[in-house]
């Protein structure tokens, strides 16, 4: 299954622990689904560009009875059809303009609504993109102050009510950063640090790291940005995937977290459009994150890139030896020959077990002292049979002992198919 290959019905067989009898049991699909109520207000901060009016408009149709917007873009000719639209829906549309920076404004927005907040959306943005080394203060107030504090103006502008959810738009780029967004970047870690506090406090809190969205948005309109975070390591999401990210995050806003023997996990945070179409050691990968030791999933699958040429994972000195071992099978009688493919092993071995290490494999160790399990021979076979052209059993491979045993086993192997002319 963990290969991707299988075609078919998978079928499983319950039983009792003695396994003598079958276990009579139904499967119930779970579906996290919000809704809105008609008597009950939501504060949406921002939300009047293409991400915030698309959010909106799915809060009415699932019935949602008055959006209160704070914007600074409040009094913008645009809106009127916007929110036409919205009041033709049933929906009962007041719009503050203020900043949601100062708390002033905040609470004049939370006063305005006709029916108790149950809900706010965090959607407040400003970029002042540029090098760390030239950013002005200016520059970082104004891309931090409107996340950072304006998210403190909320929280405790609204302690006093019953919120059933407080959701805050943040970024990728403070989850594994981003050229020249310092400022963003620190903003948005503030965010999902901020949920874990609200949390904390016994309080709904919920936070999307955003990556870019192809099809509304700011991001959206502005093609040579999108084009610069793909090739980032940031995987275009549509308008639908995040509004099922919008669901799932109000659905279940205040999980509390569960002791982990993996380490820390905050359910009420995630992340949505993070990946790579190129395989992480490409030299044509340039994913800001790919030498991240949390990303280590995306080094073990090997199927997130095509296993031709750059994005098989073969690197320029394993690729000439076996063009030289083609044109020369004698090449792999030599000691010096499974040697080398034992270190090479070792290398991508330790590439998958994101360990930097500089130094040669010890090729003589254990592979079970080296890290190789079941599991990471399973991602380690898969490189294996796109860098040699045949293939070899996890159990076979767990059962070699050491790298110089896969060197010396690779070496004879080739020399077979390079002898025989395949």
């Amino acid at each position: 299954m963990q290969q991707g290959l299988h075609i078919g019905r998978i079928c499983l067989s319950l039983r009792d622990p003695l396994g003598n009898s079958r276990i009579e049991t139904s499967i119930v699909p779970r579906r996290r689904r919000a809704t809105f109520v008609k008597m009950a207000s939501y504060l949406l901060v921002g939300g009047l560009g293409g991400i915030g009016r698309a959010v909106a408009r799915w809060m009415v149709e699932r019935g949602a009875g008055e959006l209160v917007f704070l914007s600074r873009s409040a009094s913008d000719p645009s809106n009127a059809a916007f929110i036409n639209e919205l009041e033709s829906a049933g929906c009962t549309v007041t719009i503050i303009a203020g900043d949601v920076t100062r708390s002033t404004d905040v609470i004049s927005a939370v006063e305005a609504a006709r029916h108790p907040i149950k809900g706010i959306i965090q959607m407040s943005m400003v970029l002042r993109d540029g090098s760390f080394e030239n950013m002005t203060f200016d520059d970082w107030h104004a891309a931090t102050a409107p996340k950072t504090q304006g998210t403190w103006n909320l929280h405790n502008a609204t302690l006093g009510h019953s919120l059933n959810f407080f959701l805050l738009f943040s970024s990728l780029s403070g989850t594994v950063g981003n050229r020249h967004q310092a400022n963003y970047a620190s903003a948005n870690t503030f965010l999902d640090a901020f949920v874990q506090y609200r949390t904390g406090l016994g309080l709904p809190a919920s936070a999307i790291d955003i990556g870019a969205v192809e099809d509304v948005g700011y991001i959206s309109q502005t093609r040579q940005l999108l084009d610069r975070m793909k090739t980032s390591g940031f995987t275009a999401v549509t308008e639908q995937q995040l509004l099922d990210a919008v669901e799932f995050a109000i659905a279940g806003a205040g999980r509390q977290r569960s002791p982990s023997g993996l380490g820390f996990c905050d359910p009420n945070t995630f992340v949505l459009g993070l990946g790579s179409d190129t395989a992480l050691n490409s030299p044509n990968n340039r994913a800001v994150w790919k030498d991240d030791r949390r990303m280590a999933v995306y080094h073990n699958n090997i199927h997130t890139a095509t296993l031709t040429g750059e994005a098989s994972g073969l690197d320029d000195a394993i690729k000439l030896f076996l063009r030289r071992a083609r044109a020369d099978p004698s090449l792999l009688q030599t000691s010096e020959a499974g040697h080398f493919l034992a270190v090479e092993i070792g290398k991508k071995m330790f590439g998958l077990l994101l360990k930097q290490d500089k130094e040669e494999p010890n090729t003589t160790l254990p592979l079970v002292d080296m890290g190789l399990d079941s599991l990471l021979a399973i991602e380690l076979r898969e490189w294996w049979r796109a860098a040699f052209g045949f293939d070899i059993s996890t159990l076979e491979m767990l059962g070699m002992g050491s790298l110089d045993a896969l060197g010396q086993r690779a070496a004879v192997k080739l020399l077979e198919l390079y002898g025989s002319g395949e």
